[in-house]
């Protein structure tokens, strides 16, 4: 069995606020945007920052604020890399100093990431490949995204939250779900060449998708898990935005103290969401300990990958 044992993470450090860019686009109309949205703040990495500062800071941290430092396993989840190569994660090893007798690698996946992270370290470690795991989800999305985006600017943050997973003998991550629709890639992607702003959203369209396959799964994982939603203490998804959350809220029929919302001062960050939810919920000590949480992560591909933390 695995859990989790210590999880950091940091924001872009320069804030931008729903009222501000909608000044800066005087055709926006604020009220509407935020109905939407549910997202007030936003952070955004400056010009001197990349995601793989970020990534080595919140490690750091996570690492520092746990008493076994023996990691023997990176995996690091992003979308949009500074670089395609060399893998960040082997980069972070050398940057952090952890042992060369370790694995590491990238995986190219956006808001169900944080789920597939868990899921590889969960096998990796069950498979006495490695014994402790640090899994950093960190993406730069506003470099794709341009100044006048009414769809997109609004809703994605840069961050970066690292994760250390290791071998436990009383909690437990699983059993796991995933779905996928390629299909669907086309309706949020980056186009043509990823160095320009081209971030391309049809939210209506990736809204519908959410709504389809995300409860189904949900349902699925629960049957799998032998559970039912009286069992689950906190349901805890990606953070997509107000309006996602809000009716799958109401299709899942969650109640509202089971049911995880804190997206207006924080935007989506990608697959970052789900820790960073996490990680702030452990600090106000209201994580659920030892008691079932359903994860849900969903979005870019089209991908959807849940599990339950117990």
């Amino acid at each position: 069995m695995t859990r989790i044992a210590s999880i950091h993470y940091l924001l872009g450090s320069k804030k931008e606020s729903l009222n501000d860019i909608c000044k800066e686009n005087p055709e926006w109309n604020y009220e509407k945007l935020f109905s939407k949205t549910g997202i007030n703040n936003r952070h955004i990495l400056e010009n001197n920052e990349t995601p793989e500062d970020l990534s080595f800071k919140a490690s750091k941290v996570c690492i520092e604020n746990y008493n076994n430092k023996d990691i023997d396993g990176i995996v690091y989840v992003t979308q949009s890399p500074t670089n395609p190569l060399p893998t960040r994660a082997c980069l972070l090893q050398d940057k952090l100093g952890i042992t060369k007798n370790s694995l590491a690698f990238d995986i190219n996946q956006g808001c169900s990431g944080f789920v597939y992270s868990l899921s590889l370290a969960t096998s990796l470690i069950k498979n006495d490949l490695a014994e402790r795991i640090l899994i950093v989800c960190s993406d730069h999305y506003s470099k794709y995204i341009s100044k006048n985006d009414r769809t997109c600017r609004p809703i994605f943050s840069d961050a970066a939250a690292a994760t250390i997973v290791e071998k436990s003998e009383k909690q437990k991550i699983g059993p796991f779900i995933f779905k996928t629709d390629g299909s669907g890639g086309k309706y949020l992607m980056v186009r043509d060449n990823p160095s320009k702003a081209n971030l391309y959203m049809n939210g209506p369209e990736v809204l519908k998708f959410s709504l389809g396959l995300v409860p189904m799964a949900t349902h699925e994982l629960l049957q799998k898990a032998a559970l039912s939603k009286d069992d689950i203490s906190l349901f805890l998804f990606h953070q997509a935005s107000g309006v996602v959350l809000d009716k799958l809220k109401k299709k899942l029929n969650i109640e509202d103290k089971k049911w995880f919302i804190d997206i207006q001062n924080l935007g989506n960050t990608v697959s970052a969401t789900i820790p960073i939810a996490i990680s702030n919920l452990k600090k106000n000590g209201t994580f659920p300990e030892n008691k079932n949480v359903c994860l849900m992560g969903f979005g870019v591909g089209l991908s959807v990958a849940g599990c339950i933390l117990n």
